[in-house]
């Protein structure tokens, strides 16, 4: 299926927070705070108030944040201003904008803020900044254009829904975002899954968070005739095109519905509600008496020559009725029932023609059933009739949030210019001018220029890859001057020893402190294992203390050579058992390299006298 889609890619950088200098860990245990807030819409830049902040102040949340001491500060409570930004965050994504060819990299930042009252950021928006503009990304044989790169913090994370009251939690709350918005891409269903699991290769280049969640896709997409939606939320892409394709049939299938019943968009002018309390009240159905029970409103609505639109299929297991109800839902927390789907949830034969008699109607007539709070009834009845009008007349241009079936619902309106103002706690921030020269040297990065130029073979590269070291193997190969076999063996196979056999995550401080003890002489990498061993135990405190207690310290050229001479004098050994008898009087104190060229150069002057 031919479509126009762009993607809006969300990665979340491996370092503390974007303004303070609090752990970006997410934890469901430990010590924390509880605050309650509510919020109000304010206007942008331009002076309106953004649809999206009108929608959610029209819902009216309460919520309740989580404060984890161990990840959360003022800061992510809204009680202190940012402080100043994180250096290194700001560091990768200038290095992801040069590696994505843009055009304009700015040397000069400026954060604005996006009016955000959902309650997923407790000051009421999104501190966020453009980086970067116009690049390219390279994947299945297109050039995909990069509009824009923004860096911004990540929003609290959602854990629970009480009722009127939403809970989050603020450990993600501040997490350093990249933000990549692409152009449009013509492309279908199969290849657009295949874009994002190569874009999802491409940011393991950098230090970013790995695992369900740190990389969020939100997909633009558009057919002919119908309108933008924005599908949000793929934290797990294997499902992409089923997705896209439910999408697309969606908006198809709307036009169609234009086509053939948009007259009846005439009939919403004078709708008919009943309050059913007094109605049903015998009603079997456990729904219906559950509400009734805790005194709400059994509120049935009358849509005239509607019979058959609620139950007309939209795409895979969703009907029209769904698009009213998840509208509903959006707002109020309540569902519907329609009509053209009864006799169900216990509402029997019987009860429908009760309805159907106090709601006076024809045979070509429809109604709907909701529970609600009796003082929501006029809210919910407009917010109805609106829905309903809007998709007889057009494809609605919306957010939508992806469902595991492959289907999605109703999130919020798409917001606009009018939800962005200045940020008046933070500077304008001059780009430092070593991290420029820094990150500039990226301008063009891909994976085989990457392999190419550092002479990485596939097996390193991938065991890099999986364990999210690639950055940091970079970084310590030009600054230590090591090989990725010696880097490799250290940050990746030996911290995975220590963590099976120990079941210790050893901080990679001292897996870096081994390297550097290697890239001065002081130590083999044969030594590195039992080195981190007993620091993994807490047996030493430094790496310098382990190697004088331990007795690892590397053997110099002469100490090696009269080691060697030692052994040839013993006996008529070859090349391969003077190594073993080295290795075992002398442990991992050598270089098995160094050796043989020593025993190479004796042999030679002993052929030679």
């Amino acid at each position: 299926m031919t479509l126009k889609c762009g993607f809006e890619w969300h990665v979340q950088l491996d370092t503390n927070k974007l303004f303070c200098s609090c752990p970006s860990l997410l934890r469901d245990e430990g010590k924390e705070v509880e605050i309650k807030r509510s919020f109000k819409a304010t206007m942008g830049e331009g002076g309106d108030i953004d649809v999206t902040a009108r929608f959610e102040e029209g819902r009216g949340n309460n919520v309740i944040y989580e404060a984890p001491l161990e990840s959360s500060c003022l800061v992510e409570s809204d009680e202190e201003p940012p402080h100043e930004i994180n250096k290194e965050a700001l560091r990768i994504s200038l290095e992801m904008s040069n590696a994505l060819s843009c055009k304009q990299v700015f040397n000069e930042i400026i954060f604005m803020r996006k009016v955000i009252i959902d309650g997923s950021n407790t000051s009421g928006f999104q501190r966020t900044a453009l980086i970067a503009m116009n690049g390219n990304f390279k994947a299945k044989g297109k050039n995909i254009g990069i509009a824009t790169i923004n860096l911004e913090e990540d929003s609290a994370r959602r854990v629970a829904d009480e009722g009127g009251t939403t809970r989050f939690k603020l450990d993600r709350l501040g997490i350093p975002l990249v933000e990549i918005a692409t152009e449009l891409i013509d492309t279908d269903e199969k290849e657009l899954k295949e874009i994002a699991e190569e874009f999802g290769r491409f940011t393991r280049l950098f230090k970013v968070k790995r695992g369900i969640g740190t990389i969020r896709q939100d997909v633009n997409l558009s057919i002919e005739g119908g309108s933008r939606v924005e599908l949000k939320g793929f934290q797990d892409i294997r499902h992409m095109d089923k997705v896209i394709v439910n999408e697309a049939e969606r908006q198809q299938a709307l036009l169609k519905l234009i086509k053939d019943k948009g007259y009846l968009s005439q009939y919403l002018e004078n709708t008919d509600y009943k309050e059913l309390n007094n109605y049903l009240g015998d009603t079997k159905s456990e729904l219906i008496r559950g509400g009734i029970k805790s005194n709400k409103t059994l509120l049935s609505i009358k849509f005239r020559n509607f019979k058959g639109l609620f139950g007309y299929r939209i795409c895979e297991d969703k009907r029209f009725g769904s698009e009213i109800s998840d509208y509903l839902r959006a707002f109020f927390g309540a569902g519907i029932i329609h009509s053209d789907e009864l006799p169900a949830y216990g509402i029997t034969q019987a009860d429908i023609e009760k309805i159907k008699k106090e709601m006076k109607l024809d045979d070509e007539d429809a109604f709907l059933i909701t529970i609600i709070k009796p003082e929501e009834k006029e809210k919910v009845i407009k917010a109805i009739i609106s829905r309903i009008r809007s998709l007889l007349t057009s494809v609605p241009m919306e957010v939508r949030a992806v469902n595991e079936d492959g289907t999605s619902n109703f999130l919020r309106p798409i917001g606009g210019k009018d939800r962005m103002y200045i940020e008046t706690d933070l500077p304008i921030i001059e780009v430092p001018r070593d991290i420029l020269n820094e990150s500039a040297k990226f301008k063009g990065f891909d994976v085989e220029s990457l392999k190419s130029k550092y002479g990485l073979n596939d097996d390193t590269f991938n065991l890099l890859i999986k364990a999210n070291k690639l950055e940091l193997a970079l970084k310590l190969n030009r600054e230590l001057n090591l090989d990725f076999n010696t880097i490799t063996k250290v940050m990746v196979a030996d911290l995975t020893y220590i963590h099976r056999k120990l079941s210790i995550d050893l901080d990679e401080k001292a897996a870096i402190d081994v390297l550097r003890s290697i890239s001065k002489g002081a130590i083999t990498k044969e030594a590195s294992t039992s080195i981190l061993e007993r620091l993994a135990i807490n047996e030493f405190k430094s790496v310098d203390e382990a190697v004088d207690k331990l007795n690892l310290r590397k053997l110099d050229k002469n100490a090696l050579k009269k080691a060697i001479l030692a052994i040839i004098k013993s006996g008529k050994l070859n090349e391969n058992e003077i190594i073993i008898n080295l290795k075992q009087k002398l442990g991992p104190r050598f270089e098995y390299s160094e050796a043989a060229r020593i025993i190479k150069i004796l042999n030679g002057n002993k052929r030679d006298n």
